[in-house]
């Protein structure tokens, strides 16, 4: 009977639970893992963010020279239309607005412009056409920049040549 006694004695003493101290320190090392899959949430969210802007950045750009390419006179393209009348567009300037006479031209800028602003707020295109010096196949150079702002400047720059 003495021996149940003792080890009834023994497993009291041995049986103590964790101490506050051991519950602070096992809640501090939880409470940093939190953190730091927190942090890593938000840089996801982020980076997901930005993917998806870079990437309508880079389908307005593609747009814009699909427009360019689709009205070449090979093509489908009035008589009068030249690729030259795109040449300088910029849509945070209404001053490059093509004129009326190159219709074509004009709405394709209205059209772009209005599909920037919808989807990259605060964003701007530009569309430098370019013919080098010697030029026996009639090449235009073509250069498209979507910009637009973020935490940081994001820029899309496209560049081709058409033959005409």
């Amino acid at each position: 009977m003495i021996h149940k006694k003792r080890l009834k004695n023994m497993q009291i003493k041995n049986n103590k639970g964790f101490t506050l101290l051991e519950v602070l320190i096992a809640v501090s090392i939880l409470s940093v893992g939190l953190l730091g899959i927190t942090a890593m949430q938000n840089m996801s969210i982020t980076e997901t963010v930005f993917g998806g802007r870079m990437s309508v950045g880079t389908n307005l750009a593609d747009e814009m020279m699909e427009r360019m390419r689709f009205k070449m006179p090979a093509v489908a393209a009035p008589i009068g239309f030249a690729i030259t009348d795109y040449n300088g567009i910029d849509t945070s300037n209404a001053g490059t607005r093509p004129p009326a006479s190159a219709w074509q031209a004009r709405g394709d800028y209205d059209q772009w412009a209005a599909r920037i602003q919808q989807n990259l707020p605060g964003g701007v295109g530009t569309v430098t056409v370019t013919q080098p010096a010697a030029n026996p196949l009639n090449r235009n150079d073509i250069t498209v920049t979507i910009t637009w702002p973020g935490i940081r400047a994001h820029t899309v720059t496209m560049i081709t040549s058409i033959i005409s």
